[in-house]
């Protein structure tokens, strides 16, 4: 690079942009044969707004090119204007590089990264709409055999981006589905999509397009170990859908194909959760009750205690179909108390730090500043804090403004049974009511 060279390099970082057409102007004056001049004139006509002057630029050295030049010309522009795009995006400045890429997408409208480039600070421009993938032309790219070059780390991360910023537009859903046939390794994309369909699905009430996209992603038949997770939410999201027949269909089909305690419990609540809320399948939900019920008691055999957090939450709600079919208490009781203890122990188990941090005992609270036997409640005012201070302190003075009588009278508390002066705090004790009662009382008791 030439001293006039890194002197314009210098003022187009400093924002200088006439003076360093400038020097590319007198450049070309000079060696007018120097093609790659006229790419960095035309994106310094660019920078200063001036459109028509750059794609002019452009074009004129373009239409003298021969037909073995072309594609290498072609090439070279677009280098120039990718290093100024990503120069830009790295400084933040998400307009001038969305502009310079519209430009690149102009010379090679089939470049699928830039496209994809574009998406993203359309994105971050808060300028996205889902109609922008059909504009663009990106999901017919995608489409195309044989494939075309992308960056695949850039895919991924813009479908992430789009189903955060249009989750609900049609226009997403082919977007995901090109993606994931796209993509080499599809199956890890399973727990992203998952997260994005919960949101749809739960948040934003929408429970139609999420099953849309799992049913797109089991469509891969990848041999996916995840596929009972799909099963599960589908089954979910077709019951929130009142798809009351296809949400059955697809929980009993999940509770078939699970293996494990857990996965069996939640498989048949899922149908129980259907047959009850679809109504008319009287005689099935007595079934799948005693099928749950089964299941529940061999897993307080199994007494398991490496269940993962997801499983170990799982077990909170299948038993609510019980006790909700069937008025049997005495019955119930113990099954639910069993499997309270298999929960709290997985809970403790995956949550150990802090679990001991929660289950360690209290710092006595006379170290820290009340003393034992420090404070006597001496009357049990409503309204201020006499009483709660020792004696002669500045609350209970008699300056106190608070303590002054202000209209009627309060109606005083002994009528109702706390007499004044009756209840002394003898001792801060906590996780009793020690301190809180009178004197000999049998709260208060050594035989309590």
């Amino acid at each position: 690079m030439t001293n006039w060279q890194q002197q314009a390099e210098q003022y187009l970082i400093q924002g200088d942009y006439s003076k360093a057409a400038s020097l590319y102007e007198q450049a070309i004056e000079a060696e007018p044969d120097v093609i790659a001049y006229y790419w960095h004139l035309g994106l310094l006509f660019l920078l200063q707004g001036q459109e028509t002057e750059a794609q002019t630029t452009w074009l004129l050295v373009m239409a003298e090119a021969e037909s073995e030049q072309l594609e290498t010309w072609t090439e070279e522009l677009l280098q120039v204007l990718q290093t100024e795009a990503e120069r830009r995006q790295g400084l933040a400045d998400y307009a001038v590089a969305w502009a310079i890429r519209q430009h690149m997408r102009e010379i090679c409208p089939t470049d699928l990264t830039n496209l994809l480039e574009i998406i993203a600070l359309s994105i971050k421009l808060e300028t996205f709409r889902g109609d922008d993938l059909t504009e663009l032309g990106v999901i017919e790219l995608l489409q195309t055999q044989p494939r075309i070059e992308c960056n695949q780390q850039l895919l991924p991360e813009v479908l992430g981006q789009i189903l955060e910023a249009e989750p609900l537009h049609p226009t997403s859903l082919e977007f995901t589905e090109a993606c994931l046939a796209y993509l080499p390794n599809p199956e890890v994309w399973f727990w992203p999509l998952l997260s994005a369909c919960m949101k749809i699905g739960h948040t934003l009430k929408q429970p139609t397009i999420a099953a849309g996209f799992l049913e797109r992603y089991r469509s891969l038949d990848l041999h996916n170990p995840q596929n009972i997770e799909i099963l599960r939410h589908l089954a979910t999201f077709y019951q929130n859908a009142r798809n009351y027949d296809q949400g059955i269909e697809t929980a009993k089909l999940c509770y078939s194909l699970s293996e494990s305690l857990p996965d069996k419990i939640s498989g048949i609540n899922l149908v129980l959760r259907g047959i009850m809320n679809a109504g008319g399948y009287w005689q099935e939900v007595s079934g799948a009750c005693q099928t749950l019920e089964s299941l529940l008691v061999s897993l307080i055999k199994e007494q398991p205690a490496n269940l993962s957090d997801v499983e170990t939450l799982r077990l909170l709600t299948p038993f609510f179909s019980l006790a909700h079919v069937q008025d049997q208490p005495s019955h119930f009781r113990p099954i639910l108390n069993q499997m309270a203890e298999v929960f709290q122990r997985n809970i403790r188990d995956y949550t150990k730090e802090r679990a001991e941090w929660y289950g360690s005992p209290l710092t006595p609270l006379n170290k820290g500043g009340i003393e034992d036997g420090a404070i006597e409640l001496k009357s049990p005012r409503i309204g201020g804090f006499r009483g709660l201070a020792p004696e002669g302190s500045e609350v209970n003075s008699s300056e106190n403004p608070c303590n002054r009588e202000q209209g009627s009278p309060l109606t005083p508390l002994n009528k109702g049974g706390i007499e004044d002066g009756a209840i002394e705090l003898k001792s801060p004790r906590i996780g009793g009511f020690r301190g809180l009662a009178p004197e000999g009382s049998e709260v208060n008791s050594s035989e309590n």
